[in-house]
């Protein structure tokens, strides 16, 4: 079975960039000297802070994406090595900012094979960042919200150049947007990030309708109900945009999960649009290493006896996310027959009741065509329930429902998005389905413990759910 998994999600991410890169081109990179070209190699049109920032020239270390100069910043090392202490380095521009409009920072970020940065903990060790952060000062004052990017650490791939991009919308508020680029360093630990072709793009904000009532949390959750661990964050750094975003953490009970969810009249064949913010961050409680923690946004269909007959979900939060980015998660539904109510829910899932946290803001369920991926026109009536149990150990049993015949290809793949097994590949006459995974591979080799994806793809259904094999 060809791998339809990585080029689904290659795809997608194709859509994406190609939309944000559209955007992009059409407006003007706000930065002066983006190359770092100036005079042959400068900051000029940067202010910059800190000992670690240079430059890489022909004559240096001669890591240059394009023309005659890229930057390098590297740690400070104060105090080492006998009292650490934990230090800022950076460069940056300055801007005035325009309500709702949105700030992307864009680049590419190089980490040599001869100096990479060490160890294992992401949150722990040296990282670089690229960040777009909001003030309340024209110079000076404080900081009111923003977005994060690591553009280099323990988990870069070295030896090449890696492209970044971080956004946020400008709140009223804001009085000033920086572009920056920082090299945060806990202690004593050596590596060094390059960084070139840099741009800055104002953007138009997000527009449309929206059902939720304060879906940007606007000082607290007024107007979601509420279950488990689900609080107010009125913190800037825990916010997309003022005043507050909602964390949402395990209930360390096995039989309970965190979530928020608004309700709303609805009818058959109606479609929705659901928009969802994410963040998990190196401030606290990081989802990293093996934490099986996760996240998902959902549209849940019900009938006039509270019943679900249908609903459309996407993993927003998980190991593999961007630490302390926020990133933006669509999903889309139509309404199956017999609705009457439609949810919008986000939910945190504790498979094995690790600590680990994740935040949620601008939140937007709008009307309109059902169209996209997962849930588009046709998928009334799929569904792809979680598997049990989870975690597992010699073998799970994944359920679905199929409300017409199709032709089903059931995959289970690593975090890496490989395909390591074939579940289930043929025509499937509708109903409730019921098929089990001994937790081998496509050679019947028994795979190792860990966090794995199960993905269900018919010509009209596409969806994609978590798992923990535990041996």
């Amino acid at each position: 079975m060809k791998n339809v998994f990585p080029t689904f999600f290659v795809a997608l991410a194709l859509i994406t960039l190609s939309a944000i890169g559209s955007d992009s081109l059409a407006q003007t990179n706000l930065l002066v000297n983006p190359g770092f070209e100036d005079g042959g190699g400068s900051y000029n049109g940067w202010f910059t802070f800190g000992e670690g920032v240079q430059l890489s020239l022909p004559e240096g270390d001669n890591i240059i994406r394009t023309g005659a100069a890229a930057s390098k910043i590297y740690g400070e090392f104060t105090n080492c090595p006998d009292n650490p202490q934990f230090d800022v380095g950076g460069y940056g521009q300055a801007f005035t900012p325009t309500a709702g409009k949105i700030y992307e920072l864009n680049g590419y970020a190089f980490m040599s094979e001869e100096d990479v940065i060490p160890g294992t903990d992401i949150c722990g060790s040296n990282r670089c960042l690229a960040k777009v952060a909001f003030f309340d000062a024209a110079s000076g004052g404080n900081e009111i919200c923003g977005s994060e990017i690591i553009i280099g650490g323990v988990n870069t791939v070295p030896g090449q150049w890696n492209e970044f991009s971080v956004s946020a919308p400008a709140p009223a508020s804001a009085q000033r947007v920086e572009a920056l680029i920082l090299f945060l360093q806990p202690g004593c630990d050596t590596g060094s990030v390059f960084i070139d072709d840099t741009s800055f793009f104002e953007l138009p904000g997000d527009t449309g309708p929206n059902l939720l009532t304060n879906g940007s949390f606007d000082g607290g959750l007024t107007g979601w109900q509420t279950f488990g661990n689900a609080y107010y964050d009125g913190r800037y750094w825990a916010a997309r945009t003022p005043q507050g975003s909602a964390k949402m953490f395990s209930t360390f009970d096995p039989n309970s999960d965190t979530g928020i969810y608004q309700s709303f009249p609805s009818a058959p064949d109606s479609g929705y649009q659901l928009d969802v913010y994410s963040l998990i961050t190196c401030w606290e409680d990081a989802l990293t290493d093996t934490n099986d923690n996760f996240a998902i946004a959902q549209i849940r269909f019900r009938n006039a006896a509270d019943s679900v007959v249908g609903s459309v979900d996407k993993v927003i939060a998980d190991v593999t996310s961007p630490l302390g980015k926020w990133t933006k998660h669509t999903i889309y539904g139509k309404a199956p027959a017999g609705t009457d109510s439609v949810d919008a829910y986000v939910l945190f899932i504790s498979p094995t009741l690790m600590n680990g946290a994740v935040w949620v803001d601008d939140i937007a369920l709008r009307p309109g065509p059902a169209s996209g991926i997962p849930g588009g026109p046709g998928s009334a009536g799929f569904r792809l329930y979680q598997n049990a149990p989870n975690p597992f150990g010699s073998a799970t049993r994944i359920r679905f429902d199929l409300p017409r015949p199709a032709v089903v290809k059931l995959g289970a793949y690593n975090v890496k998005g490989e395909l390591v097994s074939t579940i289930l590949d043929e025509r499937m006459s509708e109903g409730s389905k019921e098929i089990t995974w001994d937790a081998r591979d496509n050679r019947g080799r028994a795979v190792a413990s860990g966090i794995y994806f199960y993905r269900l793809a018919t010509e009209d259904f596409v969806q994609t759910k978590k798992m923990m094999l535990l041996n």
